[in-house]
C-alpha cells in the first residue's frame, strides 16, 4: 500500500447569506479541482443536523480495494461517534448501504437497548482494545450476531477509534448446534445412566463392584438389604469381611482366579444382625483403560431358602428311609421274637408239670427267670409295635386314638433321652380319646419330649423334672401340656418357636423343623399347639385337641375265643424254621399241623390233594412271597386261597400295604403268643365265614 501524503478534507459551509453567483460557482469548481486531483479524501457538510461526512470514491484508490476485499468489516470513527469511513464488508455486517453508514453515527447500527453498552465499549477502547458482542437487527428483518473490537489509532496527529465488525452469526449457530447435539448426548447419557442405576438399584440379585484388592467399591440396594447394611458402611470393606472363615479361604481362591460367569460357587455370609444366609456368587473381572486389574463384578444371588428347602427334602427323604428302616428292623425282629414268645407260652403252660419234677428253690428259680424273660419279650413286642407304628408315618388314616397309649408309646422311644437328665412325672389317666392318625400324633409328642429334654443339662436329674399331664377342658377338648425345667425360651424367639427352620440351637444340632411340624399336625387335627416359657424357668408346651365322639371311641380288646370243638387241618409257612416249629408245637396238641419253609412246596402239596382248614402263610419270604403264593393258589383252587391268613411283622412296602388292603383275609400281627392263635383257629373252624367268591381275581390284586 503506498502512503498517502494528503489528507485534505474539504468542509462545505452552508450559505448564511446570498453571495454572488460568480463566488459560488468558483469554489464549486475548486472542490470539484480537488477531488479530480486526489487532493480530498471526504467531503464534511454542514446543515441543521450538524456536520456530514460524504467519503469520495477513487480516493487513496489502492488501499481502499484492500480494504473493500477484507472479510471484516473496518470503520473509523470521527468525533462525536460520527463514521468517517466504513469498508463495504461493514457495511454489509450492519445491513446498510455504505453511504447511509458513512455520515451517520455509529450507535445506529444496533438496538436502542444496546447504544449504552456501545458508548461504554468506545469509551474503554479509548483505553485498550476492547470487544463486546451485539445482536443487530437488519431493516430486512434478519439477524446477526456480530463482534465489535474497538481500539484507538492515530492519524495525521489525531486520536482515532477504529471498529472492526466481525459476523458472528454462522459461529454462534454451529456453537448452538453443537451445545444442542452435546445437550441432546448427555441428556440421553444421563436418562441411560438413569435407566441403568434403576436396573441395578431394583435388580434382585446383589450386584457387588470390587477393586483389585477386593474392596467394596459399589453395592446396590439388594445386597445391602441382604446383609443387612447401609451402601456407606459396605464402602472400602472386603468382600471376605462378610464371609464365615471356612468360604472365606473358598473364596480368596475363587476370586484370585477372576473367571468369568462360567464358574459359579456358593458361600456362607453372615449378616449384620449375626444371621447366618447362602449367596451364590459369580464373577465377572474388570479392565482397568492401561490394561490392568480393574477389580471385578460380582453378582451375588441369596440362596439361603433354597438350601432350606433341600434340607427339608434331605430331611423328608430321611424321615422316610428311616421309616423304611423301621419297618424292616421290625419285620426281622420279629420273626425271632414270635417264636421266643411263642417258645416261653410252650414252657409257661408246661411249667406245672415240670415244676413238680423239681426241688422247690430250683423251681422257683425256674418260674422266676421265664416270668422276667416274658416280660422283657413283652417289653420288646411293645418296642417293635412302635416301630411300625413309626414306619406307617405316612399313612394318613384318622381313626379315634387313645392318647395315653399315643404318650406311652412316645415315651418309650425316647426314654433314653429323658432317662439321664430328669425324674418323668405322668398324670394323664383320664385322657379321653381323640381323632387323630397314631403315627403323626406321636411324631409330635416326640418332638415335644426331646425338647423338653434337651432344655435340661445332663447329670442333675434329681433337680430337673418332665412332668406330662392331661385333662379334659371345659369344652370337652382333651389336653396335653408337657412342662420341663430346661433353660427356657427368650421373649424374642416366642413368636418365632414355630416357624419352619428357626433354631436357638447351635450349627449342626438341629434343623429347626421339630417345632413347625408338630404345630402342622396338630393344626391339622383341629386343634391348638401353644408355648409359655420364662428364661432360667423352664417351658410348658399346651396341645389341645377335640375328643373322638363316643360312637367311634376305640373299642376295648375282645375277650379270646374258646378253643375248638373239633380238630382241623392247619399248614404254617414262613422261611423261619424257629418260627414254624413252635407254632406246629403249640397248634399240633388240638390240631393236624403241617409246616414248611418254601410256599412252593405249599403249592405243590395241594396241587396233590392235600387241603387244609386253614393256611397260615408269611407275607415277605425270599423263595415265593405270601403275594406271589396266594395269587397262584387262588389261580389253582380259590377256596382254599379264601383261607389263607397272612402272618405279617409289618408290611413295609406300597404294593405289600395295597395287597393287604383289597383282601378280606384274615392277618396275623407278628408277634403273637400261642393263646392268640389257639383262639383264631378255633373262631375258624367253630363257624368264621368263609369268602371264597368275595375274593378278587388274581389280575386284581397286583400279581
Amino acid at each position: 500500500m503506498r502512503k498517502r501524503t494528503r489528507k485534505t478534507v474539504v468542509k462545505a459551509k452552508a450559505p448564511r447569506s446570498p453571495r454572488p453567483l460568480r463566488d459560488r460557482l468558483e469554489e464549486a469548481e475548486q472542490t470539484l479541482l480537488a477531488i479530480r486531483t486526489g487532493e480530498v479524501d471526504a467531503i464534511v457538510v454542514g446543515g441543521p443536523q450538524g456536520d456530514r461526512v460524504f467519503t469520495l470514491t477513487g480516493a487513496d484508490h489502492d488501499y481502499r480495494i484492500l480494504m473493500d476485499e477484507m472479510s471484516e468489516g473496518v470503520a473509523t470513527l470521527a468525533e462525536n461517534g460520527i463514521v468517517s469511513y466504513c469498508n463495504l464488508r461493514f457495511a454489509s455486517i450492519v445491513g446498510l448501504p455504505a453511504e447511509r453508514v458513512v455520515g451517520a453515527s455509529i450507535h445506529r447500527i444496533v438496538p436502542g437497548e444496546a447504544r449504552d453498552r456501545l458508548a461504554a465499549l468506545l469509551k474503554a477502547g479509548l483505553l485498550a482494545v476492547s470487544r463486546a458482542e451485539f445482536q443487530l437487527r437488519h431493516e430486512s428483518g434478519a439477524q446477526a450476531q456480530v463482534l465489535l473490537s474497538v481500539s484507538k489509532i492515530q492519524m495525521e496527529g489525531k486520536i482515532t477509534l477504529c471498529v472492526i465488525a466481525t459476523d458472528v452469526t454462522e459461529e454462534k449457530r454451529r456453537e448452538a448446534a453443537v451445545a444442542a447435539e452435546r445437550a441432546q448426548r448427555d441428556g440421553a447419557l444421563r436418562a441411560s445412566e438413569e435407566r441403568y442405576r434403576r436396573i441395578v438399584e431394583t435388580a434382585v440379585e446383589g450386584i457387588w463392584l470390587v477393586d483389585a484388592t477386593g474392596r467394596t467399591t459399589f453395592a446396590n440396594r439388594a445386597l445391602s438389604e441382604m446383609l443387612g447394611y447401609a451402601p456407606d458402611e459396605l464402602q472400602g470393606r472386603l468382600l471376605l469381611d462378610f464371609m464365615d472363615a471356612e468360604s472365606e479361604r473358598a473364596a480368596r481362591r475363587f476370586l484370585a482366579r477372576r473367571r468369568r460367569y462360567s464358574e459359579m460357587r456358593e458361600f456362607g455370609f453372615r449378616a449384620k444382625s449375626g444371621r447366618q444366609l447362602w449367596a451364590m456368587l459369580s464373577m465377572s473381572p474388570i479392565e482397568a483403560p492401561d490394561g490392568s486389574d480393574g477389580g471385578a463384578v460380582v453378582m451375588v444371588s441369596d440362596v439361603s431358602e433354597r438350601r432350606k428347602l433341600q434340607a427339608q427334602l434331605l430331611l423328608a427323604d430321611r424321615m422316610s428311609s428311616l421309616g423304611t428302616l423301621s419297618a424292616g428292623v421290625a419285620h426281622e425282629i420279629n420273626n425271632p421274637l414270635a417264636y421266643v414268645i411263642a417258645s416261653l407260652d410252650l414252657l409257661a403252660a408246661r411249667f406245672p408239670e415240670l415244676a413238680a419234677r423239681l426241688p422247690a428253690d430250683q423251681a422257683t428259680f425256674v418260674d422266676q427267670q421265664l416270668k422276667r424273660a416274658r416280660e422283657g419279650t413283652g417289653r420288646v413286642r411293645g418296642i417293635v409295635r412302635d416301630l411300625k407304628s413309626f414306619s406307617r408315618a405316612d399313612e394318613e388314616t384318622v381313626t379315634a386314638t387313645d392318647l395315653r397309649k399315643s404318650l406311652d408309646t412316645s415315651l418309650t422311644l425316647v426314654w433314653n433321652e429323658i432317662k439321664h437328665r430328669a425324674r418323668l412325672v405322668k398324670d394323664y389317666d383320664a385322657l379321653p380319646a381323640v381323632r387323630a392318625n397314631e403315627a403323626r400324633l406321636g411324631q409330635v409328642f416326640i418332638n415335644l419330649f426331646v425338647n423338653a429334654a434337651q432344655a435340661m443339662p445332663e447329670g442333675d436329674v434329681e433337680r430337673n423334672e418332665l412332668r406330662v399331664t392331661g385333662r379334659t377342658d371345659a369344652l370337652g377338648n382333651a389336653v396335653v401340656e408337657i412342662r420341663d425345667t430346661g433353660c427356657g425360651i427368650a421373649p424374642e424367639h416366642l413368636d418365632r418357636i414355630f416357624e419352619p427352620f428357626f433354631t436357638t440351637k447351635p450349627i449342626g444340632e438341629g434343623t429347626g423343623l421339630g417345632l413347625a411340624i408338630s404345630h402342622g399336625i396338630v393344626t391339622s387335627l383341629g386343634g391348638t399347639l401353644s408355648v409359655q416359657s420364662e428364661p432360667g424357668k423352664g417351658t410348658l408346651f399346651r396341645v389341645v385337641l377335640p375328643t373322638a365322639r363316643p360312637e367311634v371311641a376305640a373299642q376295648p380288646n375282645p375277650r379270646p375265643l374258646p378253643r375248638p370243638k373239633r380238630r382241623g387241618r392247619i399248614l404254617v409257612i414262613d422261611d423261619e424254621k424257629d418260627l414254624t416249629d413252635v407254632t406246629s408245637d403249640g397248634l399240633s396238641g388240638l390240631h393236624d399241623v403241617m409246616t414248611t419253609q418254601d410256599a412252593r412246596q405249599a403249592l405243590e402239596w395241594i396241587a396233590s390233594g392235600d387241603r387244609f382248614d386253614l393256611i397260615l402263610c408269611d407275607m415277605m419270604m425270599p423263595l415265593m412271597t405270601g403275594m406271589e403264593f396266594y395269587t397262584r393258589l387262588y389261580a389253582l383252587l380259590p377256596q382254599q386261597a379264601t383261607r389263607v391268613v397272612f402272618m405279617t411283622g409289618g408290611a413295609f412296602t406300597p404294593r405289600a400295604r395295597e395287597f393287604l388292603a383289597r383282601l378280606p383275609n384274615l392277618r396275623l400281627e407278628k408277634p403273637f403268643d400261642v393263646d392268640h392263635i389257639l383262639a383264631m383257629v378255633s373262631a375258624h373252624l367253630d363257624g368264621w365265614s368263609h369268602a371264597s367268591t368275595s375274593a378278587a381275581p388274581a389280575q386284581a390284586l397286583g400279581s
